[in-house]
């Protein structure tokens, strides 16, 4: 399991995504924020894996 700080990138997905729960936003902005978080992390995740290999 790689542990690593949590990018500001990742964060900041996660707050859009509860503003726009708390201000019940339309599903397809609530979706579209979701797939901001995954994308985040995931990105996130890679750079990790790359920094420990070289």
């Amino acid at each position: 399991m790689v542990i690593y700080p949590v990018p500001a990138a990742v964060t900041q997905a996660k707050v859009q995504l509860v503003i726009d729960e708390t201000a019940k936003a339309p599903p397809h902005q609530i979706n579209a924020d979701v797939q901001s978080v995954i994308d985040a992390q995931t990105h996130a995740e890679r750079d990790a894996l790359l920094d420990r290999k070289a």
